[in-house]
């Protein structure tokens, strides 16, 4: 059985676009009652998305990972109900409390162990087993070796762990940055991503009192806690080898060109397919690649000093809306213009479908134009042969500046340099 590909759905537009490029389930938050607080579906949206992928034979979690307070114990035996109701094929929980409540609650209801719960050995993947757990989710931290160890001590369990996507400079959500300085919890769904502030960073010497020396800077600020993001692509099939049940995307704010760039990207690999794959994940904006704890604690190389921007080499330029056998009706995510160049992502192949914008045309009331602005719900038609085959949530992109391209291929160059060194 080949391995699960799990992805993220911070709104219904993602999970359709997920389930659409590859995804075998993807993971949505209970509201107010995950980390995915600042991007979770409303309890009607969740009932809509879920009844949609059992209609297509796919699955959907449901995120309950916070770190409860007594004030929240309350709202959590209430929700049993609503769970019933929505009918997930899963729970994510965190929390002990929290497990046992809904454990006992809900005894055949599949319930995995979040991230959050950070476990990284033999001897707690055991207790959550024995204390009921369907599903270990191993923490980010986890070494290749470590993985290995558990996976080959713990049969009669189910192994999920991160491929993709941005990496906590702290231990997974146990940060306390983003309380400190924008009172914002991390394990409450409202880390405000501080770790990719700037910083000014001096060091003084103990003899040199009043000298200060700082520490690599552009522009007069520093970044050394913005971690590269994760991508396990060029060592996937290891983890395949070993019998993972599920690889987990990261991105529940990203939008759905991403979704569906990194979906279609690993599905093709799961299935062995011959794709250039590094070339989807590059296209979709990143901070640079690391591979993360795969060969042991991350290197200089896992660390992007000079920038916090996500970079890549094309902008989202819409999503196909709907279709019939003359026209697609495209919602404008970014700029067109006549005279560019569209690529649209086909989610069961790797190439992609080319088509020039010879003309643009309102989709509203029927006008040629000569620019389309995205917002507010904007499209336009667009009639071309090539595009009969197209299913709507499919995705168009745009190239970016020749500089954002070198930008994003000087930063990745470095990935290389990280998979050289890695004992692969």
């Amino acid at each position: 059985m080949k391995t699960e590909l799990l992805l993220p759905a911070g709104n219904l537009e993602n999970l359709y676009t997920a389930l659409l490029y590859g995804a075998d389930a993807v993971y949505c938050g209970m509201p107010s009652l995950s980390l995915r607080a600042k991007a979770g579906l409303s309890q009607d949206e969740l009932k809509q998305g879920i009844d949609f992928a059992h209609k297509i034979g796919k699955k959907v979690y449901l995120a309950m990972n916070l770190f409860a307070h007594n004030s929240q114990i309350k709202a959590i035996e209430n929700a049993v109900e609503t769970v019933n109701s929505l009918a997930p094929d899963g729970l994510i929980v965190a929390d002990a409390g929290v497990f046992s409540i809904l454990r006992k609650a809900l005894p055949n209801k599949h319930i995995t162990i979040s991230t959050q719960a950070n476990i990284s050995n033999t001897a707690a993947v055991r207790f959550w087993k024995n204390a009921g757990a369907n599903r270990i989710v191993l923490a980010r931290e986890c070494t290749y070796n470590d993985i290995l160890e558990i996976r080959e001590e713990n049969k009669d369990i189910e192994i999920e762990c991160f491929v993709h996507g941005a990496m906590c400079m702290g231990v997974s959500g146990r940060c306390l940055i983003s309380n400190f300085l924008s009172n914002r919890g991390a394990n409450q769904g409202e880390c405000s991503q501080s770790c990719r502030w700037d910083y000014k960073v001096f060091l003084e010497e103990k003899t040199r009192e009043g000298e200060f020396f700082e520490i690599y800077e552009e522009d007069g600020y520093s970044h050394i806690l913005s971690s590269k993001d994760l991508c396990l692509m060029p060592v996937l099939d290891k983890y395949q080898q070993i019998g993972i049940d599920s690889f987990k995307i990261e991105g529940r704010h990203k939008n759905a060109f991403y979704i569906a760039s990194v979906a279609r990207a690993y599905r093709l690999a799961i299935d062995n397919a011959q794709c250039n794959y590094m070339e989807m994940l590059n296209s979709v904006k990143n901070r640079g690649y690391t591979l993360g704890f795969h060969n042991g604690s991350p290197s200089d190389l896992s660390t992007d000093y000079e920038s916090t921007k996500s970079l890549g080499e094309y902008q989202f330029a819409g999503i196909v809306r709907s279709c019939d056998a003359n026209y697609i009706i495209l919602e404008v995510r970014n700029t067109l213009d006549l005279g560019d160049e569209l690529e649209f992502l086909c989610p069961k192949s790797c190439e992609n479908i080319k088509i020039t914008l010879d003309k643009i045309i309102d989709a509203k009331s029927g006008k040629e134009i000569e620019r389309a602005s995205a917002g507010q719900g904007f499209c336009i038609k667009i009639s071309d042969e090539k595009l009969k085959n197209i299913e709507p949530f499919s995705v168009a992109k745009i190239e970016c500046t020749e500089k954002d391209v070198e930008k994003t291929l000087e930063r990745n160059t470095q990935f290389g340099r990280e998979i050289e060194v890695c004992e692969i």
